[in-house]
């Protein structure tokens, strides 16, 4: 986790997504007016026979500003947060035995926000329970926080490791948290346990043990026997390391049992030497090659659990999200995708609790286009694009009754995307749309304000002539009910 804490509408070409086959037309080039737009033309063609990952689905942490939402949620919260958004999975942080800060303690919080999302979506979201650290009296620091210190670790006694303490936490975290009516789904024993926070609660674990660090490899397999006197023990995912860039995600696979865990997970934090953060600059694309690795890690289903768009200053990274959600489910096959906070506090999370009113920012449409028409269960299928800008996943329902086509166009103009739906026999239809910040805006201050998106835009059911524009820096999500042949 890092503590973290678009917009201005562009020109709305004449470009369409036609949803049936034929011949592509390329419209010709305007002869006359000042500066025209240059427009291309691409094909789409969704394949239902071609299977690739199943879907567990789309989420989000709620690890702080619990209090935005418990007592006086701000009305419509709840179905902003869960239906609207079409969540999933929601990642907790274990506050089990908390001391430091009092409001940790404070766990009923979590239980009346998961009972409410329950009644909002009418079924029970998926939960992840990953621990940041565990109490400070296993902690050789003697404190949950870290501060860039080296013995943000765990402790020894008599000169070993306390694996056993470690796995006793785990477990008694496990029974108290099912005790309120929270029964996780998955357990991750460490948030990054390759990495000492600078301000922040962690625990740092190698690979394997050395003679400064504990080795996760011990630690999960002793939480791992632990957990299994359980009557229902909670499956387990890990590593959950920062990134994925260096090799790091396969370092620690490679030395842990990888038959502890129904799923490798790790996060998408990636900074080079110029200080800047990846999905900034040079952008989506240079995580291809390492999300191609990611998937020769093994043939677990794969998680990303974390991830958002530090230094965004509030209103950027919207579209970079999308695309990266893009690249992760195409080049890396995962299961899931997570971004980090579902709420925070001004400025900040999926959706900005700030004083006035929630602020969904653009980063929650990203993950709304791919999680609000896709469910747990759901097979993504071949989606091939002729042009290299127009990316496109697709996911077919279990009955076969549903083919949800998520498509962006990455390029700097309109593209007319035509798309054969494959032989799915389409009965009805509804396509939405988000245009993103097209330039990085202006600077903001007192007497400027942030550039806006066209966000969420729902352009019905598909015209007589099944099109819908799909300008530079857009997504759409595109839902065709029917059946397959």
């Amino acid at each position: 986790m890092r503590r973290m804490h678009a917009k201005m509408m562009t020109g709305l070409a004449a470009s369409a997504l036609l949803l049936l086959a034929g011949p592509c037309i390329r419209r010709p080039a305007p002869v006359a007016g000042p500066s025209p737009v240059t427009q291309t033309a691409a094909t789409l063609t969704l394949l239902p026979s071609e299977r690739h990952q199943t879907l567990e689905g789309f989420g989000a942490s709620l690890a702080w500003y619990q209090d935005r939402l418990v007592p006086n949620p701000p009305p419509g919260i709840y179905q902003t947060l869960f239906p609207d958004l079409g969540l999933d999975i929601l990642r907790l942080r274990n506050r089990y035995q908390r001391m430091i800060k009092p409001e940790d303690g404070n766990i009923a919080q979590d239980v009346e926000i998961l009972q409410k999302a329950t009644q909002a979506l009418g079924r029970r979201p998926k939960v992840m329970l990953s621990a940041w650290s565990p109490p400070a009296s296993l902690k050789a620091n003697g404190s949950e926080d870290c501060k860039g210190d080296s013995d943000c670790t765990l402790a020894k006694e008599n000169g070993r490791f306390v694996y056993e303490k470690f796995a006793d936490f785990w477990r008694d975290s496990v029974v108290h948290y099912e005790s309120l009516g929270i029964v996780p789904d998955w357990v991750s024993i460490e948030n990054e346990p390759s990495f000492i926070p600078p301000s922040w609660e962690g625990c740092r674990f190698e690979a394997s043990e050395t003679a400064d660090y504990p080795g996760y490899d011990k630690a999960l397999a002793a939480v791992h026997a632990r957990l299994a006197s359980l009557p229902h023990p909670p499956k387990m995912l890990g590593p959950e390391v920062l990134g994925i860039h260096n090799r790091l995600l396969q370092r620690y696979v490679k030395a842990m049992n990888v038959d502890l865990v129904v799923g490798i997970a790790h996060h998408l934090y990636e900074k080079g030497s110029d200080n800047i953060w990846d999905w900034k600059d040079p952008g989506p694309d240079s995580f291809l090659g390492v999300m191609q690795a990611a998937a020769q890690v093994t043939d677990k289903p794969l998680f990303q659990t974390e991830f958002q768009t530090d230094d965004d200053h509030s209103y950027l990274g919207g579209f970079e999200t999308a695309w990266l959600i893009h690249n992760s489910l195409v080049e890396e096959g995962v299961a899931a995708f997570l971004y980090w906070d579902l709420i925070w506090g001004d400025g900040g999370g999926l959706v900005s609790m700030e004083r006035k009113g929630p602020h969904p920012r653009d980063q929650y449409y990203s993950l709304r286009h791919y999680a609000r028409y896709t469910d747990p269960g759901d097979v993504r299928v071949g989606a091939k694009s002729d042009r290299p800008e127009v990316r496109a996943s697709a996911f077919l329902s279990p009955a076969g009754d549903r083919l949800t086509a998520i498509v962006l166009n990455t390029g700097k103009v309109p593209v007319d995307v035509r798309v054969d739906s494959g032989g799915f026999a389409v009965t009805s239809s509804a396509v939405f749309r988000t245009v993103y910040l097209s330039i990085p805006g202006p600077s903001t201050g007192p007497t400027h304000l942030p550039p806006s998106s066209e966000t969420w835009t729902a352009l019905g059911e598909l015209p007589a002539n099944h099109s819908v524009s799909l300008p530079a820096r857009s997504i759409a999500t595109v839902v065709l009910q029917g059946r397959l042949p």
